[in-house]
């Protein structure tokens, strides 16, 4: 796609959700109209890729209305906006439309991931469930870990003092499976953390980060070749969260690069974002289903035997928490390209 992104605000909106709108990376170009029914000629001059209504109280019109702009403009995606307060009601009401139901006013980074389900289409599950579920994991494994291991522990201080190491390096042993369990589930945490958005804030050099897991790199391994500017790029946001993106973004292009015949990682920037890109060719991908990219284990499918199944959807949920967006798309020649956008970070002011 050449052009922006297109939206189309329907209803009763505010002037706070057009700029949300306008304020996302992709810079799409907004267009608030006052009625579907009443601004269909509109609509189709402006020929939006997404359309966000906002439904009144008898919004038996406006069903029919999307129904026939959907069958003259079948790639157009349509969200309905509720708030908590008319959840319950509008779902049936989206579901007759073949429409996404929103969630507006949305907590850190969910406006963003709405629109990026609607562009990519797919019946994926929201993020928000797939980072409830990584919270929930993580309290349900980690007390009795805790427990395995300090018996563990214990067990290895009574043999090293025994002098029984043969016993005492099998103990050794599953202490150390122990301690990368612990990893994955720390890893679950702070994926459930990172949801809520930057838990501190301060000048972040991406730049300097994808130069960091470059540098951590297995030697003798395939690798994604890496292009960036010269100089720092910065944004500002938490730097733990960050760099746990920026590693793992570039241990998925690594991981990729041994069953693709090309894997090439990208960082650029423009007035208002930086943009790390991951473009991926070769075998195997005409089956890749864009709308799972960021599904938690969906990559394995490609890359079996890894684990680091949660790289994409880490990255897609830190840079959600920052304000950005993560998305996929297909080049007409079959390869692959994921997109991570960051706001730029505002110049200081000068005195």
């Amino acid at each position: 796609m050449n052009r922006p992104v297109r939206i189309a605000v329907i209803g009763d909106v505010d002037e706070h959700l057009v700029g949300e709108l306008r304020a996302l990376p992709l810079g799409p170009e907004v267009r608030s109209l006052t009625s579907i029914v009443g601004d269909t000629e509109a609509l189709m001059r402006f020929q939006p890729d997404v359309l966000l209504a906002r439904l009144g109280e008898d919004p038996s019109e406006d069903v029919g209305a999307v129904k026939l702009l959907r069958r003259l403009w079948p790639a157009l995606a349509v969200g309905v906006l509720a708030d908590a307060q008319r959840e319950v009601q509008l779902a049936p009401v989206a579901k007759r439309m073949s429409a996404e139901l929103v969630d507006y006013p949305s907590a850190n980074g969910q406006l963003a991931a709405a629109v990026e389900q609607l562009l990519q289409g797919g019946d994926r599950p929201r993020p928000e469930l797939f980072v409830d579920l990584a919270h929930g994991l993580a309290d349900e494994i980690n007390n009795p870990l805790m427990f395995v291991s300090g018996h563990l522990q214990l067990l290895m201080a009574q043999l090293e003092s025994s002098g029984d190491d043969d016993r005492g390096g099998q103990v050794q042993a599953a202490l150390q499976g122990l301690t990368k369990i612990q990893a994955a589930v720390d890893r679950l945490r702070l994926l459930s953390e990172a949801a809520d958005g930057p838990r501190r804030r301060g000048r972040v050099d991406l730049a300097g980060l994808i130069a960091g897991a470059v540098a951590a790199r297995t030697p003798d391994a395939p690798n994604a070749s890496v292009e960036m500017p010269p100089g720092e790029q910065v944004v500002e946001g938490d730097r733990q969260q960050l760099s746990l993106a920026v590693t793992a973004i570039v241990e998925f292009a690594d991981e990729v690069a041994a069953i693709a015949a090309q894997s090439h990682l990208v960082l650029s920037a423009n007035a208002t974002a930086l943009r790390v890109r991951l473009e991926i060719r070769g075998q195997g991908l005409a089956t890749w289903r864009l709308p799972n990219t960021f599904e938690p284990f969906y990559p394995q499918r490609l890359i079996r035997g890894q684990s680091h199944g949660l790289g994409l959807f880490l990255a897609q949920t830190v840079v959600h928490g920052h304000h950005g967006q993560a998305t996929a798309r297909r080049l007409p020649d079959g390869s692959l390209q994921l997109d991570f956008l960051l706001p730029a970070m505002a110049p200081s002011p000068t005195n």
